[in-house]
């Protein structure tokens, strides 16, 4: 599907071919990401919780935002930032880190920054590219060695 998309957008004058493009990397994004964290160790900690909150307030933030009240922006901001802290918190404390956790940092971190940036103009929208790149990267490290060891459905 993404890749149908980028064909359009890049070689044809077809109207909403980025639909396509965003959607088809929203559909590789999204199920990974909770691939990752129901079978990793960031849920079942205190920091998981926190970042349920930080959502949350990212969501009251976007609320603001969409009725152009005063501090939508800060909101959002405090919210990404501060799920960047939390989940850097989490992964400096675990005794043992392999690829695997510092893919899915990097993610987090390039996720939330950029969508900070985003919100700011910095950076275009393009970047989305990079996130949807390391979950592949992610799901890859995950996957393979579980299908080498025939444990990927057990």
């Amino acid at each position: 599907m993404s890749v149908t998309g980028l064909f359009l957008s890049s070689f044809t004058t077809v109207a909403n071919s980025d639909f396509l493009l965003t959607w088809g990397l929203w559909l590789i994004e999204v199920p990974g990401m909770f691939l990752l964290l129901l079978n990793g160790s960031f849920f079942k900690t205190i920091y998981s919780r926190i970042a349920m909150g930080l959502l949350a307030l990212m969501m009251v933030g976007g609320v603001f935002k969409i009725m152009h009240w005063p501090y939508g922006n800060p909101i959002l901001v405090g919210g990404c930032i501060g799920i960047v802290i939390s989940y850097l918190i989490h992964f400096l404390k675990k005794p043992i880190k392999k690829r695997i956790d510092y893919l899915k940092l990097t993610w987090v971190i390039v996720l939330y920054i950029g969508a900070v940036l985003r919100l700011y103009h910095i950076i275009p929208r393009d970047y989305r590219i990079l996130t949807t790149v390391l979950m592949i990267l992610a799901l890859m490290d995950y996957i393979l060695p579980k299908i080498k060891n025939k444990t990927l459905f057990e």
